[in-house]
């Protein structure tokens, strides 16, 4: 399979300009390193880096973005992938191991940012916190994708299900008596909600540039990644006010009129800045300069077809005149993929996949509002209206929604539901809600413990059977 090559500048997040620091790959009893590192307001600014670099590695590796688009009706692709339609992985797969080991590395370069600025940092007080809080969202970010793989039930209210293993600490090696047996969904969950909440007060509502301001954390990322966590758990009043808390800074974000300016034509791979209907982006396509570019990402393969491309049925599903269709999908390349003949999606139209990835857009947020008040509170003026200003964006002249078209809430959820599928379709998302909402996956006849994937082999032969595999395995 394809092997995926990044090349992150630090300098892109942080007003540095320098790579991101390796010396927190070096052995964490060396205190002398770790002083060197996060002595300074500069040092551990790029142990922060590194953890975000680390979250962009993981979410766009190991097939671990396009994943929640492939395995399902969205898209059709090579056998190659019925692996995982029919849950089939097993817990050798490259990609089973890969994803597991990228998100705890992310999980424990931030767990190095969190422990290490309160014993090393001589800055301020207020950096300092900001950093932890920083780091704390990434570690929540990679927990949450992490419970979306492995999380036995974590999708379908199975709280007191086999989650992951909870590494808040850094992590000193497997022979130290530090290996930790896998917490039950409903405790990564309420960790999860614990960082977030912590590291609200520290964070900024907006960083020193617009660029940072989407590409990091800050207040709004993280009540919109509260908002996802919620949905997920099924505590829509909490969902709705992490939400609201969102919608309510329209000096921050606004949606883009326009698809083709939040997702422009790039065909020479240029820097990409995000609209204000960004709430957190892997800016990949700043990081390209005379020396080095970010290459190969989601976009590279959507662009070339070689691997998946869109089911005309879903596209069938549309209503006439949708732009989602018209201007986001087209044809890509045509000579050296497999489906000519298909369409792909225009969200990466880089054909090096120098595209920025979105991991939140705040459709997202506005409609997990309008979900979570419809579950909630039935059929609601405010639900039509999110709704509403969603599908009108891409849907020329559409009849607004009215109360009258809904027999009850759930008509209404399920309409939410349906613009979702559609607004953030090949954004990796569509799998989750499909299993959150039961909904049948591309294979129909998955069984429920096969909705996740097995935990790596590896990681249970070297805690020596402490860490269980997932009942479907």
């Amino acid at each position: 399979m394809k092997k995926l090559i990044y090349i992150f500048l630090a300098g892109v997040l942080f007003g540095t300009g320098s790579a991101c620091n390796r010396q927190l790959e070096l052995a964490p009893e060396n205190t002398l390193v770790d002083k060197e590192v996060f002595n300074t307001q500069g040092g551990a600014e790029q142990a922060l880096a590194e953890a975000y670099y680390d979250l962009l590695t993981a979410s766009m590796g190991n097939e671990a973005y396009t994943y929640g688009d492939f395995t399902t009706s969205a898209l059709l692709h090579t056998l190659y992938y019925d692996t995982y339609d029919l849950g089939q992985a097993t817990p050798t797969d490259p990609n089973v191991v890969g994803i597991w080991t990228a998100y705890f590395k992310a999980i424990n370069t931030a767990n190095n940012v969190i422990a290490k600025i309160p014993v090393y940092g001589q800055f301020t007080a207020a950096m300092e916190s900001q950093y932890i809080a920083e780091a704390k969202f990434v570690r929540a970010y990679a927990y949450l994708d992490l419970l979306k793989f492995y999380g036995d039930g974590a999708l379908s209210g199975k709280m007191d299900g086999p989650g992951l293993p909870l590494q808040l600490t850094p992590f000193a090696g497997y022979n130290t008596g530090q290996v930790a047996a896998r917490s039950t969904n409903g405790a990564v969950y309420a960790q999860i909600v614990k960082d977030l909440t912590d590291a609200l007060p520290a964070l900024p509502d907006k960083q020193a540039d617009d660029l940072s301001t989407r590409s990091r954390a800050t207040k709004g990322t993280v009540n919109a990644l509260l908002a996802r966590t919620y949905l997920y758990m099924r505590q829509y009043d909490s969902a709705a006010a992490a939400a609201k808390n969102v919608l309510d800074r329209s000096d921050i974000y606004t949606l883009t009129t326009d698809l083709l300016q939040l997702f422009p034509p790039d065909p020479a791979g240029t820097a990409q800045p995000p609209t204000a209907e960004y709430i957190f982006i892997l800016p990949v396509s700043q990081a390209v300069s005379s020396s080095s570019s970010i290459s190969y990402g989601p976009g590279y393969d959507y662009y070339l077809k070689l691997y998946y491309w869109i089911n005309p049925a879903f596209i069938n599903t549309f209503e006439a005149g949708d732009k989602r269709v018209s201007q986001l999908m087209y044809k890509g390349d045509t000579i050296y993929n497999y489906q000519p003949n298909y369409l792909t999606t225009f969200k990466f139209n880089n054909s090096n996949g120098r595209d920025n990835v979105p991991l939140i857009r705040l459709p997202e947020v506005m409609l997990t509002r309008a979900e979570s008040l419809a579950r909630t509170g039935g059929v609601n003026s405010e639900s039509l209206s999110l709704l509403n200003a969603v599908r009108s964006r891409s849907v020329t002249g559409a009849v607004p929604y009215g109360a009258g078209d809904f027999a009850a809430g759930a008509d209404l959820v399920s309409a939410i539901l349906r613009q979702r599928s559609y607004e953030l379709a090949f954004e990796g998302q569509g799998r989750w809600d499909l299993i959150r909402t039961g909904q049948p996956l591309h294979n129909p006849d998955l069984a429920d413990n096969r909705k996740v994937l097995p935990v790596p082999q590896s990681e249970i032969d070297i805690s020596g059977g402490l860490i269980k595999q997932n009942s479907g395995y």
